[in-house]
């Protein structure tokens, strides 16, 4: 086993007793700050790379965060709303925090009820309680959409009052925190609006209005089923039309060239919903179902005399005159009817039709082919037109592809024209390995390294060396010693070689034991 000398260990700082008081505390200074530098050059290599970990966070959301990054012992940073960790250790710690319910979110939802309320409690509060409550369910749910970074909805209930007749009825507001870039369709406003109409009783989808951070109304004055539908006849039409130019450029392709062909139809559709009911008699092909004949006579004696009283006499006895012949006597006068009923078959048509939206009016179809391309006897390329009589059939199965019709008012034009070379392509240029992340983080390892070693070497080392060789005087040999009469410069030396004798003395006596 290697001894160490008290002499190797003492003599290095040796010299620092021969040197000046400003000296040796500039020296300490310069050692402390060599010391820092080095310190602080490896904390800076060591630093990991902190990186978002969640964003916004409110204060009811930070502290159980925070609590659970200290309980890990998990370094983190705090700016604002935003905390952030190591990268590494990201991914990890969202799952776990997840696991946990956290984040919770700003707002909270029916867990506002679960909270003891006071014995005086009004019914006031407890109905603004609960519509706070579902405030915030609502805005969880919202929240929830792709593309929605926070959502926050208040509710406009009207008091209940069993005796108004005309009562105004339930409103709500969105407002939504979209992410940069983000863009809510048609559907999904359609979609928040009925979410939140079909969570309140008695609120219709009219009366739900949604805004974005920017305070852009994205709802429209029409209600949001006439939304719906408009979008989707919106998306029935984009589709009609893609069917289309994809039949054509199929059809054509495989002649072509697949890059040969470009093709546009436009739809005009009619979205009207008819329904008629019709009912038809046909009068040329009538039959007799059934015919009734009545046929009635009657023989009766007609009334006579003056009308009034003295006619409603009875009439006096009869008597048979004498000589008179009883067939002359005038006849008494005849009555007859006569009632034919026919009843006829007649042909009826009861019609009931009900046309289905969604119609074709009409077709705008354009085709555009490209220049063929030859080759020469020379072997020169080159772009020619096509001739009309080929323009023409390829017209001609256009117009099959699509089911032309002319009392539609169909349009077809099919144009040779020549298509523009894209230029190549630049290749994506490679990340330059002076950018990328291992690169850095290997250069400041480096750089540690190097900044240690230079410490070492640089500072530390040839100040020691300087030190272990001075051999100077003392700081106070030319003080008041120097200036009394009889005093004189070795006699000091005699005292320091004395003590050095008595320092190598202790260290022989120690390396003998």
């Amino acid at each position: 086993m290697a001894v160490v000398s008290q002499d190797s260990v003492v003599k290095p700082f040796s010299g620092l007793t021969r040197l000046p008081v400003v000296r040796q505390i500039g020296l300490l200074i310069g050692l402390a700050l060599s010391i820092a530098v080095g310190v602080g050059v490896v904390s800076w290599s060591s630093e990991p790379n902190y990186v978002p970990l969640f964003s916004d966070l409110s204060e009811r959301d930070m502290a159980p965060v925070i609590s659970v990054l200290d309980r890990e012992k998990v370094k983190y940073r705090l700016q604002g709303g935003t905390v952030a960790v190591s990268a590494d250790k990201i991914h990890n710690l969202r799952i776990k925090l997840a696991s946990q319910g956290l984040p919770k979110g700003g707002m909270r939802g029916f867990e506002l009820l679960e909270e003891e309320q006071s014995f005086g409690t009004s019914s006031f509060l407890e109905t603004a309680r609960y519509h706070q409550a579902l405030e915030g369910e609502l805005s969880k749910s919202v929240s929830t959409l792709e593309g929605v970074r926070s959502a926050r909805v208040h509710l406009a209930v009207p008091k209940r009052a069993g005796f108004l007749r005309n009562r105004a009825g339930a409103s709500a507001s969105v407002l939504v925190a979209l992410y940069p870039g983000s863009e809510l369709g048609d559907s999904q406003i359609a979609g928040i609006v009925h979410l939140v109409a079909s969570s309140v009783p008695g609120m219709s989808p009219d009366s739900v209005s949604v805004v974005d951070q920017r305070g852009s109304l994205l709802t429209s004055g029409g209600s949001a089923s006439e939304l719906a539908m408009s979008t989707e006849q919106y998306s029935l039409v984009r589709k009609l039309e893609h069917d289309y130019s994809q039949r054509i450029v199929a059809l054509l392709a495989p002649v072509l060239g697949a890059d040969k062909v470009r093709a546009q139809v436009t739809a005009d559709m009619d979205f009207t919903s008819v329904e008629r009911t019709s009912e038809v008699f046909g009068p040329d092909n009538s039959r007799v179902r059934s015919e009734q004949v009545s046929e009635q006579q009657s023989k009766t004696a007609g009334a006579s005399g003056v009308p009034g009283a003295l006619s409603n006499q009875p009439p006096p006895a009869g008597t048979i005159a004498q000589g008179v012949d009883q067939d002359a006597a005038p006849s008494a006068p005849q009555q007859s009817s006569k009632q034919a009923t026919t009843n006829y078959e007649l042909d009826r048509t009861i019609s009931h039709i009900n046309e289905m939206p969604g119609t074709i009016r009409r077709l705008s179809v354009a085709v555009v082919l490209d220049y063929r391309e030859e080759t020469s006897d020379g072997g020169e390329a080159s772009r020619v037109p096509l001739p009309p009589e080929e323009i023409e059939r390829y017209t001609q199965l256009v117009r099959e592809a699509v089911g032309f019709n002319a009392e539609r008012g169909d349009s077809i034009n099919v144009v040779n024209a020549s298509f523009l070379v894209p230029p190549a392509l630049e290749p994506i240029p490679e990340t330059p390995i002076w950018k990328q992340a291992w690169v850095w983080t290997l250069g400041k390892q480096i750089l540690a390294v190097l900044g240690v070693a230079l410490l070492i070497f640089g500072v530390l080392r040839p100040v020691m060396n300087s030190l272990a060789n001075y051999s100077g005087p003392l700081p106070g040999a030319g003080g008041p010693r120097a200036m009394v009469p009889g005093l004189e410069a070795p006699a000091v030396s005699g005292e320091l070689q004395l003590g050095e004798d008595q320092v190598n003395l202790s260290a022989q006596g120690g390396a003998g034991a």
